[in-house]
């Protein structure tokens, strides 16, 4: 699934999109592609742990695909924790690689864990609980 599908599925539109494709998915977990460029429009000292932002987005793609109903009005973070920021990276250029897995799902929200990776080297995760508001 490329940007354009991602505008239809998700409420975040132009450069408030910050996933460029979705690889894969399943009824537990979904991957997707990022890019570095979404950080830096931010500022060239942006910290990398913005990019939860790309992973919150991922998840609420998984609760579009996977929901009763797939249009969403809002997506909402509403807790984020255990954010951890493995390495600085000096270089910021190209793909990122950001995966979710959904651990628990109620009427109210799901919780997921996530991972944001520079090529083969894990660069940000942590736990995010999104709470969809469908239309």
């Amino acid at each position: 699934m490329d940007r354009t599908q991602l505008h239809s599925l998700l409420p975040h539109q132009g450069q408030a999109l910050w996933l460029d494709a979705l690889l894969d998915h399943d009824a537990t977990g979904i991957r997707g592609l990022s890019h570095w460029r979404h950080l830096q429009s931010l500022g060239e000292n942006a910290s990398p742990c913005l990019l939860f932002e790309a992973a919150a987005q991922l998840c609420a793609a998984h609760g579009a695909l996977y929901g009763n109903d797939s249009a969403i009005e809002m997506a909402l973070v509403g807790k984020l924790s255990q954010l951890q920021l493995h390495y600085h990276p000096t270089h910021r250029e190209g793909f990122l690689l950001v995966s979710a897995t959904q651990e628990a799902l109620s009427p109210a929200g799901a919780l997921y864990e996530f991972s944001v990776h520079e090529g083969e080297r894990l660069l940000l995760d942590g736990k995010l609980l999104l709470v969809l508001v469908r239309a």
